[in-house]
């Protein structure tokens, strides 16, 4: 889905069948992008002398302020998806951006792993919400790229967050899987949150566009109380 990476691994139980675990292995594939932050990061270590290697914190160009919450706990959780999805455990999408960020797969059982199922990312900004406005654009033209397919909002879904300062929402025809893949990209202060979804027309049972919108109305209402704002 997206721009999800290609790499992923989880010690979590699968389904027992092998041609169930390469279906979900295919679909995690799909959904996890690798950044080229990690390699960046080692080229440094290995710049520092060993005996300095075990205090050295992680390398930013900006000061590092203390968040008033752990990034972890505004990841959504499998109680706002339909019944028969689980989240997988978190994971660092290792991404290009200068920010603490965090990532989780939401898969089911219900349907074809690789024509339903969904994925988050968030990310806090070490320059601080002037650094995350200025990222915000070129998040927009990735994800919600005119290249990857003509993107427009479904009449069944019309949601527009109260919350984010910055906020896109667009879905587009998958004509390859005969599914509709749906992105949502929105700046809450230093933060910026995307989400993605697959869903299968023929089996709204799995997931539908009112499933997606109770999501993405949990997005919002999540940041809301960690920045402390209204919904209304």
């Amino acid at each position: 889905m997206g721009g999800w990476d290609r790499v992923y691994r989880d010690d979590t139980q699968m389904a027992p069948a092998l041609e169930r675990g390469s279906m979900v292995n295919e679909f995690l594939d799909r959904h996890r992008s690798l950044g080229i932050a990690g390699f960046v990061a080692l080229l440094v270590l290995l710049s520092v002398p060993c005996a300095w290697l075990g205090s050295i914190p992680a390398v930013s160009p900006y000061p590092h302020r203390t968040p008033a919450f752990p990034i972890q706990d505004v990841l959504l959780d499998e109680s706002v998806f339909p019944e028969g999805f689980r989240a997988v455990r978190p994971f660092d999408p290792e991404d290009r951006l200068p920010a603490e960020q965090v990532a989780r797969h939401f898969l089911t059982e219900k349907c074809h792993p690789l024509m339903v199922g969904a994925g988050q990312q968030v990310y806090r900004f070490y320059g601080g919400a002037q650094s995350a406005a200025e990222a915000y654009p070129q998040e927009i033209a990735i994800w919600l790229s005119p290249n990857r397919g003509d993107w427009s909002i479904p009449p069944e879904l019309s949601y527009e967050s109260v919350v984010a300062d910055q906020y896109r929402f667009g879905c587009y025809p998958e004509q390859e899987t005969a599914t509709v893949e749906c992105q949502a990209v929105g700046r809450y202060g230093e933060y910026i949150v995307l989400f993605d979804a697959e869903l299968d027309p023929d089996h709204p049972e799995c997931l539908s566009f009112t499933d997606l919108e109770r999501i993405l109305v949990a997005i919002d209402e999540r940041m809301a109380l960690y920045l402390g704002q209204d919904t209304q």
